[in-house]
């Protein structure tokens, strides 16, 4: 690995994901920060990179910690409101407010980064379509404007496409732009793109095509990223359902384990990655701090022995 330390999508696990107080918010940064291994946190951004705001969050957690910014859970926010929201949508008055969010989010960094340099080094993208609306060629050629018009803004971090599961998959859960597409449409733009394990497999029905996609993507010449998320076809964490089971070590039930981690790493070594890492979920709503940690210690250990 290029750099110590992994990107740690904690936020799934937070009491604050289930709306739990400050004093159980404090505690889990507290023992996150304890943990070795962690180069930097993957963190959504709203109004703010946390919910109890950007200032909490820098004041609870290391200082040379560095941040990866993930616009999904306010671009899945929005499509709950409208489902036309998106970067590759074809309803040209959601992708343009699509792209105004982008544009917002750029401020957040230039602020974040002028007040703490070089904190946040990534921002993952996703390429949502208009739901309802199967055309693949509407959302490329939709995704294709928003980007030439975003990849010309001045960023001060690395741009990273997450690829989520396809609308041409069956039963998506994400149901956003196939990788063929994206990969087509970033062809000679600096945006990378970031695998994310589940996503693939959800988007297959079976574990080997996040390894697929993994090799297409470095045939392009585009691998940036791997995330490590699981499924499951079974159990409380549902039935192939994007919600982050932690590894077959952790969760019995969950389809991610350290020999999927170890494939990807093996594949993925002919490329520089700008990051690896995890992003858990605890499912539990009134699970302890102890048991919201032991998942992504647990997520830390298989990335650390695969990584090595």
């Amino acid at each position: 690995m290029t750099n110590t330390g992994f990107i740690i999508g904690a936020y799934p696990c937070a009491p604050s994901f289930h709306q739990k107080g400050e004093m159980e918010e404090r505690e889990f940064w507290r023992q996150l920060a304890d943990t070795p291994d962690i180069r930097g946190l993957e963190q959504p951004c709203l109004e703010n990179l946390h919910p109890l705001g950007d200032a909490w969050l820098f004041r609870h957690t290391p200082g040379d910690w560095e941040i990866v910014v993930t616009a999904v859970m306010e671009t899945m926010r929005r499509r709950g409101v409208n489902g036309g929201f998106g970067l590759a949508s074809a309803d040209e008055t959601q992708r343009r407010e699509s792209v105004a969010f982008y544009r917002q989010l750029l401020e957040k960094i230039v602020a974040v980064n002028a007040r703490f340099p070089g904190k946040v080094t990534a921002l993952e993208m996703q390429a949502a379509p208009q739901s309802g609306n199967g055309s693949v060629e509407q959302a490329t050629d939709a995704f294709s404007r928003s980007i030439a018009e975003i990849a010309n803004w001045d960023w001060p971090c690395d741009l990273v496409l997450e690829h989520c599961d396809a609308m041409t998959g069956t039963a998506p859960r994400k149901g956003f732009l196939p990788l063929e597409n994206v990969l087509d449409v970033l062809r000679g733009t600096d945006i990378s793109v970031c695998i994310n394990w589940a996503r693939s497999a959800i988007e297959g029905r079976n574990t080997s095509l996040p390894l697929a996609h993994v090799q297409a993507t470095l045939k392009a010449g585009k691998l940036g990223a791997l995330m490590f998320s699981g499924t499951t076809a079974t159990g409380e964490y549902g039935d192939w359902q994007d919600l982050h089971a932690p590894f077959s070590s952790f969760c019995a039930e969950s389809l991610m384990s350290s020999e999927h981690v170890n494939e990807l790493f093996t594949a993925a070594s002919a490329a520089t990655l700008k990051f690896s890492g995890i992003k858990l979920l605890e499912i539990n709503a009134n699970a302890d701090v102890s048991h919201r940690i032991a998942i992504l210690r647990d997520g830390i250990s298989v990335l650390k022995k695969a990584a090595q």
